[in-house]
Parts: structure tokens; C-alpha cells; sequence
């Protein structure tokens, strides 16, 4: 699968890079997504990175989570976050919550995978499922060679080590929105869900309970 890129080997350099690529925008998406927790309830992130949500949830909110990436889970440790090693594609790496994060990654699955992660976090969230992902317009070909770098640039900077990445795993804004609305081929037609856009991030919220 190959070696990690460098931000998913640094922590610091990996949330740096996000603030730089999302500006005033990776705030607003964690405040919006932590919003929905009150105290008294429990947070799980899937797939948690180096734990940047947990400092966006309101006193007393329970906060939790997994990721396959050592650097990472030890930088998030040191913060005292109830964090350990897990498998978004286990079920043994989940524990019951009343509400279920995940950011930025969908794209990083393979797209076989991806129904197997949806179902997985939607049986373990007891009020809401919380799904952020990037959009990117990748099928736009009017320039070959900037498509060309760009895509080569784009797959070895998202290598995390443990999926190799391509630009054909993003979304454009229609393929998301339309996955969103079939609730991923997992999630019920009758369970209400709300979209709301963060510069080139989708947010979507579906209510469980």
C-alpha cells in the first residue's frame, strides 16, 4: 500500500495542512458537527486522526475514538483523549454513542468498502450520524497537464498507509449529494437528513432517534 505521505507521518504538519486548505472553513465544520452534542452525551469519531474534534464539544460531552494510525493515536493520547488503535471497516472497533462523527474519510476507502463503514456507524449511533467530506471536481479535463499534476500531487499527499488513495475516490458535488440522498445505500429514505455546504466540505446530518 505503500509508505504514509509526510502529513499523515506528522500530526502537527497534518492539521496544519487542513487549516491551510480549509481556512476559516475547518472551524466552522467542527463547531457545526459538535453542535449537535449536548452534556450527558456520548461522542465517537471513527477514524478520529489526531483528535482535532474533541476540542470543538461542549463541556461534559463524552468524547471517543479510533484510528489506524500510531502517530497519530500517541499525539492524541498525549492530549488525554479516549483514543485507541481500531478498524473503521471492524465492528469491534465501535462502541454504542448517541452520536457518531466522521471527517474526511470516505474518499480514503475503497469504494467497496464504503457501504460496509456506513453500516458499521449507523448501527452504533443512537441519535445522530454525523458524515463531512471534501468535493472536488476531478472530472474537469480542460487543462490535461495541471489535471494531470494535480492528480499526481492530490494521490501522494493523501496516502495515509494504510489505502492507496486515488483522485477517482473523491466526489463532485452531484455524486455526493446524490449518495447523501439515497442515505449511502444504507440509511433509510424515512430517516431525516440535513445537508449543509462549508466552502468545498459537505456536512450531512442524519437523525436517527
Amino acid at each position: 500500500m505503500g509508505k504514509a505521505s509526510i502529513l499523515y507521518r506528522n500530526p502537527y504538519l497534518y492539521l496544519l495542512g487542513l487549516k491551510l486548505l480549509h481556512r476559516e472553513n475547518f472551524h466552522k465544520r467542527y463547531k457545526y458537527m459538535a453542535s449537535f452534542s449536548k452534556r450527558g452525551n456520548s461522542v465517537l469519531e471513527p477514524a478520529c486522526g489526531p483528535g482535532a474534534l474533541a476540542s470543538y464539544l461542549s463541556k461534559g460531552v463524552r468524547y471517543s475514538g479510533f484510528d489506524m494510525n500510531n502517530h497519530f493515536i500517541n499525539h492524541a493520547l498525549k492530549k488525554n483523549l479516549n483514543v485507541k488503535i481500531g478498524n473503521v471497516l471492524d465492528i469491534n472497533s465501535y462502541i454504542r454513542s448517541d452520536h457518531i462523527i466522521t471527517c474526511d474519510i470516505l474518499h480514503h476507502l475503497n469504494p467497496t468498502d464504503r457501504k460496509k463503514f456506513i453500516k458499521n456507524c449507523y448501527v452504533s449511533t443512537k441519535k445522530t450520524f454525523i458524515v463531512c467530506e471534501p468535493i472536488i471536481n476531478h472530472k474537469n479535463k480542460k487543462n490535461k497537464i495541471i489535471t494531470y499534476l494535480g492528480k499526481q500531487f492530490t494521490e501522494w499527499i493523501e496516502r495515509d498507509g494504510t489505502n492507496n488513495v486515488k483522485l477517482e475516490y473523491f466526489f463532485n458535488h452531484k455524486e455526493l449529494s446524490d449518495l447523501i440522498d439515497d442515505g449511502f445505500g444504507i440509511i433509510p429514505s424515512s430517516v431525516k437528513r440535513v445537508k449543509k455546504r462549508f466552502g468545498e466540505d459537505m456536512v450531512v446530518v442524519f437523525f436517527k432517534n
